[in-house]
């Protein structure tokens, strides 16, 4: 969350508080206590952020938000400061605005429940980041949406989303459709993990829906939907040795010849190199990068665990240290050819910034579908790199612990997928020791 500070909430204040880039914000009125701006950061529904009037109160010993509206029409801070001493005032005797909002929203459908959650959820949810949200989005309007919208939420039962979930795997919902950017496309998918994913944000909506949203439903009708599902099998591969070589030399054949960005063919080293997701190199800040103590240092809103794990360090080895030295003297050469042919551009806080506009390189599925087939991969995805960095980790003798902290897991749990790698490694440890000792059997 960006910095807390307080100050008498004016017009000028107002528009000259800073949009965070991840999360949410707040400046707090310094008149009247417990009425606030709320600062959200840019994302696909609000490109340039939001500024929202909220009073924070207490009934009882309970403790409340209530959202007055967003800045602009027709709420200025002086009729947002009025709403929030009306609130006040009649928290004083007991009268709760927020719980009377949710008593209002006792019948809502459940696509209405989608757009308040996608609206309101963010501030109950604010180390959850915007790609998240992004996906949440995805999930509910594509699928759950045209499904299930129409029906009244708190009368939802197992059985409506247990048949969602047979419709989505089926494939009821897929589709190919433009988007509203330029030339853009969505391919809408489903399957068993695709239906699976819906059943699982699906629930944490009906979640949110019962603690802050006025759901008033006595069980979550996804819960045991989501139960009879099970997990989805997760996709494992990894490169071998040899596939690993090859992919270099590959990368460097297809920059060389221009047929691959060289951008995109360093995020594609560093994935490999560092276990890193990709959202955190893709969007790697130069902020983030400490290139004395060889690490990459993220604001828990930049990585998937942070909530639990706070921030996430992720160790240089040499090679990979090498790649953002490169870059880091290619952005110094190009500011100062900015500034000594006088182009007002202002320098790119991106490693890799956007080959047009602003913010960070996208759209890397296309290059490395190009360089899969180049270096004969077979399906291997870019979240495999992922995949492989932890089972040469493992092969090496690296403990799972080790690995899990390496990769950012916030539970080790997750990290036991690469049990039976760690397994075939001390296999071949007592292997080893056995023929020192030359009691290996003939034939081994």
């Amino acid at each position: 969350m960006a910095e807390v500070r307080r100050v008498k909430l004016t017009k000028r204040a107002v528009d000259a508080a800073e949009i965070p880039a991840e999360g949410e914000g707040r400046v707090w009125d310094s008149e009247l206590k417990g009425f606030c701006l709320r600062i959200y950061a840019p994302s696909r529904k609000s490109a340039k952020g939001r500024r929202v009037y909220a009073v924070k109160y207490r009934v009882g010993r309970a403790q409340r938000w209530y959202t007055i509206g967003e800045h602009g029409s027709p709420w200025t801070p002086d009729q947002a400061r009025e709403a929030a001493e009306a609130v006040l005032h009649d928290a004083g005797k007991g009268i709760d605005h927020q719980a009377a909002k949710l008593e209002r929203r006792a019948d809502v459908t459940v696509a209405q429940l989608i757009d308040l959650y996608l609206t309101e959820g963010p501030a109950a949810k604010p180390s959850k980041r915007a790609s998240s949200w992004a996906q949440d989005k995805s999930s509910l309007s594509r699928h759950v949406k045209p499904l299930l919208g129409r029906k009244i939420a708190r009368d939802l039962r197992p059985a409506d989303v247990t048949r969602m979930a047979q419709q989505i795997t089926a494939g009821a919902t897929a589709k190919d459709e433009k988007t509203s950017k330029k030339r853009g496309r969505a391919i809408v998918r489903g399957g068993p993990t695709v239906a699976s994913r819906t059943v699982a944000t699906l629930s944490a909506m009906l979640v949110w829906g019962m603690e802050h949203g006025g759901l008033k439903a006595a069980v979550n009708p996804a819960k045991g939907a989501l139960r009879k599902l099970g997990k989805a099998p997760s996709k494992e591969r990894f490169l071998s040795s040899e596939e690993a070589v090859n992919l270099f030399k590959v990368l460097d054949a297809m920059v060389a010849d221009k047929s691959l960005n060289a951008s995109h063919a360093d995020i594609f080293r560093l994935l490999a190199l560092t276990g890193a997701r990709r959202s955190e190199i893709a969007g790697l800040l130069w902020a983030e990068v400490d290139l004395a103590r060889n690490r990459l240092t993220l604001p828990p809103a930049r990585t998937k665990s942070g909530e639990k794990t706070g921030e996430r360090r992720i160790p240089l080895n040499s090679a990979a240290k090498d790649i953002l030295v490169a870059r880091r003297v290619q952005a110094d050469e190009r500011e100062k050819r900015d500034r000594k042919e006088r182009r007002n551009v202002p320098p790119s806080p991106y490693v890799f910034p956007a080959h047009r506009g602003d913010g960070h390189v996208i759209g890397l599925q296309k290059p490395w579908a190009d360089v899969r087939a180049k270096a004969k991969l077979g399906g291997a995805r870019i979240h495999d790199l992922r995949h492989s960095f932890a089972s040469f980790a493992i092969a090496d003798g690296a403990s799972l612990f080790m690995v899990a902290k390496a990769l950012g897991h916030a539970d080790t749990r997750v990290t036991e997928r690469y049990s039976h790698l760690a397994a075939d490694a001390l296999d071949a440890l007592s292997e080893a020791a056995a023929r020192r000792m030359g009691a290996t059997s003939e034939g081994s």
